[in-house]
């Protein structure tokens, strides 16, 4: 979760609080990259005072845990220090340029890098908070110190959480990496519906073929140990599920769990933890098994996948023709927190469903009896779970009572047993009607779309001919497109100015650097900034990098665009600080 939160806000400065162009510093990035260090140290003195707890019995005025939350809290907050008072993201604008791949993983490296130093301390931290729980009121002279090996075998396994997360970070950069090196492609992706989805889809197919071996590469799954491997690998092998593929998941016995990794059926991976195969017996073991294969054999991953993620991108293309966009920030905030809720709401009954369907499936092939006593097991040896309102809410598994009673009904009253495969098939008819809606929502908002989009599109590709032709048969703007359509006509002014018969990238950007920079700036010191935006704009568009002052003019040229005079005043400030052209000293003299 602090990594998941630093990524956040990255994406937030990165996309909706951009960086002043040309501000970024390296004397003060210098200073402002030991704010990455924070987390580390309060998980290290977390550590410490939970370790001073159990040897002292002295409790200190501010507790290890909550210093360990903090640690994790500061995350998130050491990466909005660098963004917010460094200009991070200026200084990634500047080493990444026109590399997409590079631009991604440089915005992500701080947040990686915050959590990666800070996990060894804090699972040290955790592991004496917990004995430091266990000893809280006892009398025992002799107090265990936490085994060396299991505390490495905690923190391998934490750390394979940053691993796992940076495989979606990557592909999505190595993707639009791709897609860069042809300007057609390129721009389809990035500024059409049908693109933006195309591109979604193929993002979203690479990540979960390669999600099962990664997530084996990541927490560096092993074989299953004996005496247990032959009888679980031939219980899978019953229960028509690939007995190579059940494995162990290494946490230094700090987990009980199993897991089923892999959306699709190709290359899944069933993962018992290596806590749940030394407490549990062959049969709860087994009972186990049943459970996960269950998870595979209704589908679960794959239904699971179609709603959480394949519904929510198609459904973002007709949400703009409502107008999200042109509501104030409060309004989409507020929706935003509704939608989220629902959205939370609905993922939790379905996952309490989808795990009732997979103890069924588990009495179905072994009885009640192994999966039962599984769940009996694993409920003592583990940290009671929270059972408050919250507690409740944010939990994705029903309460083991209630599993208890759904399995022992399903497996001994017939009526029972048929009300829920009927359940079973509605939900499954109700999951196939919203994924079909949702398809033919996004094909109605890119039909409608395409229009308007096309123009962008083949302005940006370079056919300049063809995007005045597309631009002079349309009709009346739709209201959603009434603030986006004007500084799309501006920018095809400027094409009709300097290239009107360019018909591929190529052609178009001869003809646009340096001719349009050089406009640009006559119409900067003649008509203002505001009218230079298109024409610098158009221009930095054709080259592959650009120098600070270039981006910062352009910044300055939007910003008086927008009639935002604050960040012009603070654009202006650092084309002065960088060095203003001789020929725009006049447009910037005090």
């Amino acid at each position: 979760m602090p990594l998941l939160l630093g990524l956040l806000v990255s994406a937030v400065h990165r996309e909706l609080l951009p960086a002043l162009p040309g501000a970024g510093d390296s004397t003060t990035l210098l200073v402002w990259l030991f704010a990455l260090l924070v987390p580390k140290l309060l998980a290290v003195a977390a550590a410490a005072r939970a370790a001073r707890l159990v040897l002292t019995g002295r409790p200190a005025m501010v507790g290890p845990r909550a210093l360990l939350r903090l640690s994790a809290v500061a995350v998130p907050l050491a990466v909005h220090a660098l963004y917010a008072y460094a200009a991070y993201g200026d200084v990634v604008d500047q080493l990444a340029q026109a590399s997409p791949l590079l631009s991604i993983a440089l915005g992500a490296l701080p947040a990686f890098l915050a959590e990666w130093i800070r996990i060894a301390p804090a699972a040290h931290a955790a592991a004496w908070c917990d004995l430091a729980d266990d000893a809280r009121g006892a009398a025992a002279a002799f107090v265990p110190v936490p085994s060396r090996v299991a505390l490495r075998g905690f923190v391998r396994l934490r750390r394979g959480g940053p691993l796992f997360v940076l495989l979606p970070v990557l592909l999505l950069g190595a993707g639009l990496e791709a897609v860069a090196l042809d300007r057609s492609l390129h721009v389809l992706a990035l500024v059409t519906t049908p693109g933006a989805i195309a591109g979604g889809m193929l993002l979203l197919f690479a990540i979960v073929v390669l999600l099962p071996p990664w997530f084996r590469f990541a927490f560096a799954v092993q074989p299953l140990p004996e005496p247990p491997a032959a009888a679980l690998r031939a219980t899978a092998r019953a229960l028509g599920f690939p007995p190579h593929r059940v494995q162990q998941l290494p946490t230094g016995m700090h987990a009980l769990n199993a897991m089923l990794v892999g959306p699709l059926p190709f290359g899944r991976t069933l993962c018992l933890t290596d806590g749940i195969v030394r407490e549990l017996d062959a049969d709860s073991l087994a009972g186990v098994v049943a459970h996960e294969v269950g998870h595979a054999k209704k589908g679960h991953p794959t239904l699971l996948l179609t709603l959480v993620v394949v519904v929510p991108l198609l459904a973002m293309a007709p949400l703009r023709l409502l107008g999200v966009e042109s509501m104030d920030q409060l309004t989409q905030a507020a929706l935003a927190l509704v939608a989220a809720a629902v959205a939370w709401l609905a993922v939790r009954a379905l996952a309490h469903r989808f795990e009732h369907e997979a103890d069924v499936a588990s009495v179905a092939a072994l009885g009640s009896e192994p999966c039962a006593r599984a769940l009996l097991v694993v409920s003592r040896l583990a940290q009671p779970a929270p059972h408050g309102w919250l507690g409740r809410v944010l939990s994705l598994h029903p309460d083991e009572p209630d599993r208890w009673r759904t399995m022992r009904r399903y497996e001994s009253d017939p009526g029972f047993r048929a009300a829920f495969d009927r359940g079973s098939r509605a939900l499954r008819a109700g999951i196939a009607a919203t994924a079909l809606a949702a398809v033919g929502a996004a094909a109605w908002a890119a039909a409608v779309e395409w229009p308007r989009e096309a123009v962008v599109w083949r302005l940006h590709a370079g056919d300049h001919a063809g995007a005045l032709r597309l631009a002079a048969s349309l009709g009346e703007v739709p209201p959603h497109w009434r603030d986006a359509w004007p500084r799309v006509a501006e920018d095809l002014a400027v094409a009709q100015a300097l290239a009107p018969a360019a018909t591929d990238w190529a052609s178009a950007k001869a003809e646009l650097w340096p001719a349009a920079w050089t406009r640009g700036v006559d119409v900067l010191l003649a008509e203002g900034p505001a009218s230079a935006r298109p024409w610098l704009a158009m221009a930095l568009g054709a080259i592959d990098t650009a120098t600070p002052v270039q981006r910062a003019l352009l910044g300055w040229c939007e910003a008086a665009a927008d009639g935002d005079p604050d960040r012009m005043a603070a654009i202006g400030d650092v084309v002065r600080r960088l060095g203003v052209p001789p020929r725009l000293k006049p447009a910037f003299a005090q």
